[in-house]
């Protein structure tokens, strides 16, 4: 639901997913974070930012600091900050969609993030790779054709999925990146609804269909990619990032406010969880400094409609076969 003017909104901010749990609407990526940086900018992020989400995964290789990141907070809190005040997501690999393998991937994150649980699990991707320990990618030896695992349903992967919540493992279970029709294909079958779908949001790729599909199933959703600062090789930032819009910027001189907190602020107020990423001490203040202003209705429907004349998708994987990427549009 959009609350556009809602002025409420603060770091304590909570979103009531589909199984009663609560989840904070602001919190840290780590996707594509800097080895020997995860640990403190997490750290940092707890202990003197206020942050309560921390969005990790198996396949970003670094769940091992941001446990770390993690304990050091609650330990250096003095008793302030306890395990229960954080909001911790990890994420199931491609390749560990069978039915023996979802049980294992979770415990081997948990034994990293040095964790009893994890509050949220999600399906990564919708689709399987074959288990090979050597290559992430499951990669041929040409480096491009990816083995599929054979006989593996979204059906029997989110049925372990559901024994997760059952051994208390997490607490939510959801997926990531998957489009209505995969997930028509769960809730027919589901004992526990999906809580969550984390996908690519962003001014210019809004995703409304998709938010409207969710926001219909009672699924809450989590903006990754969220500022529209990814950029390809040979591609300045200036000419395909969201936070250099000629009416982002227009709105941010106005509010005294950077476009990233314009940005941020935007999601926010389309009830939207958010996980900008940084490893920065300057970016996580600023990241979090988007409570003491609101953007006016006119101003919501400004960015909506950026994504009418300048919708791009960031991140579409060659995950299909035959290297097709995984999204039609």
């Amino acid at each position: 639901m959009t609350t556009h003017n809602d002025k409420t909104l603060s770091m304590e901010s909570r979103l009531t997913l589909s199984d009663k749990h609560t989840m904070p609407q602001l919190g840290l990526g780590t996707w594509r974070s800097e080895p020997e940086k995860v640990q403190n900018i997490v750290r940092d992020a707890i202990l003197h930012c206020g942050y309560r989400l921390i969005d990790a995964a198996w396949v970003y290789q670094n769940e091992d600091e941001v446990g770390n990141g993690i304990h050091e907070a609650i330990e250096q809190s003095q008793g302030k900050i306890k395990r229960e005040d954080i909001f911790v997501t990890t994420k199931l690999w491609n390749q560990h969609h069978t039915t023996e393998d979802v049980e294992w991937a979770l415990r081997d994150s948990l034994k990293k993030l040095r964790l009893d649980y994890v509050d949220l699990f999600l399906i990564h991707w919708p689709v399987a790779f074959k288990n090979m320990t050597e290559n992430l990618w499951s990669q041929n030896e040409d480096g491009k054709t990816r083995y599929f695992a054979e006989n593996v349903t979204l059906v029997d992967t989110w049925k372990a999925m559901e024994k997760l919540v059952d051994l208390k493992l997490t607490r939510s279970i959801g997926v990531s990146n998957f489009s209505p029709s995969e997930i028509d294909e769960i809730l027919k079958i589901a004992r526990i609804k999906p809580s969550v779908n984390q996908i690519e949001l962003h001014p210019y790729f809004n995703q409304h269909e998709l938010r409207e599909y969710c926001a219909h199933h009672n699924i809450t959703i989590t903006s990754y990619c969220p500022l529209s600062n990814l950029k390809r090789e040979n591609e300045r930032a200036e000419d395909v990032s969201a936070l250099y819009n000629a009416v982002i910027q227009e709105i941010a001189q106005s509010k005294h406010k950077t476009t990233a907190q314009i940005i941020i602020r935007w999601h926010l107020q389309h009830g939207l969880s958010v996980i900008p990423k940084t490893v920065t001490q300057e970016r996580l203040i600023e990241n979090s400094g988007v409570f003491d202003f609101a953007l006016s209705d006119h101003e919501m429907l400004e960015i909506d409609h950026l994504t009418q004349t300048n919708r791009r998708r960031f991140v579409n994987p060659p995950f299909r076969p035959a290297d097709k990427p995984i999204f039609d549009d």
